[in-house]
Formats: C-alpha cells, structure tokens, sequence
C-alpha cells in the first residue's frame, strides 16, 4: 500500500493552563450526532498520547522529560482500559492492520495528523461549543490511517501537569503566588472517516490528590472519564444513557 501525503506546517500546540486552585472536576462538549444517538461510537483507533509535566520552584520552571514520558504512557493505558471497559474495540494508530503499508509511512502519516490536530487545538480550545456546529475538522486524510478503516472514532489523549515545590509553595504562600500543583488531561474525538471533531472533554485535578496525577492516574481520573464516556454514549456506556 503506497500512501501519498501532503505536508502540513509544524505548529506547537498551545496547551490548557491550569488554574492555581482549580476544583476538580470535568466538562465535555459533543457533536448533536452524539446526542442523538446517529453517531455510534464502537470502535476507536488511538493516536500517541502526548502528556508534558513541569516543575515548578524558587528558581524557575524546569523541564520534566523523563517523568512527562511516563506520564504519557500512564494516560494512554488509561483511556484505552476505559474504553475497553465500554466494549470497544480499540487499535493503535501505528498498527498496519490488513495494509501493506511499512512502519515508516504509517509513522508519516500519524505525524501529519498530528500536526493538523495541533494547527486546530488553539481554536477548539477557545470555542469548545463550536463542536457543536461541526466547525473544526482534521480534514479527509484521516482515513489514510490503515486503522481508521475499522474504527469509528480518532482518539487524541493530551496532558498537561504542574508540580510546585514545597519551597517555592511556602514562597507563594508568604508573598502570593502559584501554591498549587495540578494537571489536567484532554480528550478529543474525531470521525475516522471524514475527520469531523465530534466530542472534546476536560479532565482537571488541582490539590485535592497532590500529584497524584503522576502516579495514579486511574484514581485521579478514572471516575471522571467514565461519566464522560457515558455522557458521549460510547460502547456500552449508550445502553445505560
């Protein structure tokens, strides 16, 4: 399988900052083809999960790239138990499946649509409820995934957690300032045929569990993800909608 590619511009991502003292809590927004049951979502093809920490102390903020790598890996088996838990069958975006495509073309071709979904974030971050008028789309290309042949649903899981130090939250605490630390988790939806975002939803914890957003990810989210599984109606969650 030869797949040809157009190029698309390499835009950073412009990431969610998390309230100091935010509650924890989430919030989804979804198409009216969720809503009202037309759009079934049974099946989900995965794309890498992108998490980044910070570190924040009296010097600064630092880099955490070992533990953000971690971090990644901890909130994609996450959102994929989940769903598997929704009875849906779920596929990694760099599987071949039934293709002939190699390794590297399909690595290409995941690239490109990540890039496209970080072109558009920026904007679905600002205007969330513009899913609802199917304003933001990834473009047909989507379909050039070998796995978004068998899959209803692209799934982009994206994180972005603080980790403030004890000095520099004792500092905050005197003289004001950032005392908290805090991660929020994003989860976008895609048709894996047209492209069309059709669900984003936030997941976001601040003190109430430390960091545990590092280390338990399950606790932390896990009943938040589930009410937003429910409330997109994907896999078995529909029945019980």
């Amino acid at each position: 399988m030869k797949i040809n590619c157009i190029l698309f511009p390499t835009i950073v991502a412009t990431m969610v900052t998390i309230p100091v003292h935010a509650a924890t809590g989430s919030w989804s927004y979804e198409s009216p083809k969720i809503v009202s049951g037309e759009f079934a979502i049974r099946s989900a093809c995965i794309m890498p999960a992108e998490a980044k920490l910070s570190k924040l102390g009296m010097k600064g903020t630092e880099g955490m790239s070992k533990e953000s790598d971690d971090w990644s890996t901890s909130l994609q088996t996450l959102v994929e138990g989940h769903l598997k838990s929704a009875e849906v069958d779920v596929l990694p975006a760099m599987t071949a499946g039934s293709s002939n495509a190699s390794d590297d073309e399909i690595k290409q071709v995941v690239l490109q649509v990540e890039q496209k979904y970080d072109e558009i974030s920026a904007k679905i971050n600002r205007k969330p409820k513009d899913i609802r008028k199917s304003r933001f789309t990834l473009g047909d290309q989507v379909a050039l995934l070998p796995c978004a042949a068998k899959s209803d649903v692209l799934v982009f899981v994206k994180g972005e957690g603080r980790v403030v130090t004890g000095g520099k939250k004792t500092m905050g605490y005197l003289v004001g300032g950032a005392t908290a630390s805090g991660a929020s988790l994003v989860l976008t939806m895609a048709d894996a045929k047209t492209g069309e975002i059709i669900a984003f939803a936030r997941l976001v914890d601040a003190e109430s569990f430390g960091q545990k957003f590092i280390q338990d990810a399950e606790k932390v989210y896990g009943e938040q993800l589930n009410k937003q599984l429910t409330k997109l109606r994907v896999g078995s969650h529909a029945a019980r909608k």
